[in-house]
């Protein structure tokens, strides 16, 4: 499911989202928390505070920009310097990104609010439960109906793992000014009965 390369300690490192959905699964079914962060585990591995695991999205990190849709795919775990540098070789950057971010991966960039909604084009995501979520997508259309990206912006991990993030992207050119998010969004306690009934997903405090 995730081979040796994968655990080190206490800490799961899925290789792709199917496999961090059968982790999530196994944990949901055996009632075993999980803490969530987007960083390569230190050797010879932590130790999760609360019991448990902890899952690392880190092996998460694959790329692909469609210059013509503009929009660019990354994995949770790809840093926030290799989206900038793969989009700038098409003269394109993330709408609504500044200059600086206080995260390191695209994860934790979501989960801590830190871009605003419009940069989101679309989420994908694993439920405490292992279900498997996805909402918007490459294509930029108007949708109707409950705004899932939103929810999970800003929600801090503790609604769902973050698995895979498509940004909007725009000339570099003509960029739009950007604002830095004032801080993470407040999420709201009523949620997690929905997204995580038995409480078994927690952010990590890593970038």
């Amino acid at each position: 499911m995730v081979g040796p390369a994968g655990v080190t300690g206490d800490v799961v490192s899925p290789a792709d989202a199917a496999s961090l959905v059968l982790v999530a699964t196994v944990c949901h079914r055996h009632g075993v928390p999980i803490s969530v962060t987007s960083s390569a585990p230190a050797a010879p591995g932590g130790t999760s505070e609360r019991g448990g695991i902890i899952l690392s999205v880190h092996r998460l990190i694959d790329i692909t920009v469609a210059a013509g849709g503009l929009t660019v795919r990354a994995g949770a775990g790809a840093t926030v310097a290799h989206v900038r540098s793969s989009v700038a070789e098409a003269k394109l950057v993330v709408v609504g990104l500044g200059a600086e971010t206080g995260s390191v991966h695209v994860g934790t960039l979501v989960a801590r609010g830190e871009v605003p909604r419009r940069s989101l084009a679309g989420v994908e995501a694993v439920l405490s439960n292992g279900d498997a979520v996805k909402a918007g997508g490459a294509a930029l259309k108007d949708v109707v109906g409950y705004d899932l990206i939103a929810v999970l912006l800003g929600s801090a991990g503790r609604l769902a793992v973050i698995s895979v993030v498509t940004f909007r992207l725009e000339p570099a050119a003509g960029r739009t000014a950007t604002s830095r998010p004032a801080g993470a969004r407040t999420w709201e306690p009523g949620l997690a009965g929905a997204f995580d009934p038995k409480g078994l997903l927690r952010s990590g405090a890593s970038r």
